[in-house]
């Protein structure tokens, strides 16, 4: 995917301004986001709820949508 002069833009305030960044992807993205990477890395839930700070139920329920994702 070619990286359009918005999705540029996104990453430089990601980079010089996250508080921004977050508001404006919203906290539950970025959220998903984490839960993502890290079981991308192999983080059991334990490491993920642990890590993040979310109950099982959320953790088990962010690694389910990560793995809904990749088989659209």
């Amino acid at each position: 995917m070619r990286m359009t002069e918005l999705d540029k833009k996104l990453q430089e305030i990601a980079l010089a301004n996250w508080e921004q960044f977050v508001h404006l992807v919203g906290q539950d993205a970025i959220l998903s986001a984490k839960i993502c990477l890290l079981r991308q890395n192999k983080a059991s839930y334990g490491e993920i709820e642990n890590r993040l700070g979310i109950t099982t139920n959320q953790a088990r329920y962010g690694c389910q949508k990560c793995e809904d994702k990749k088989t659209l």
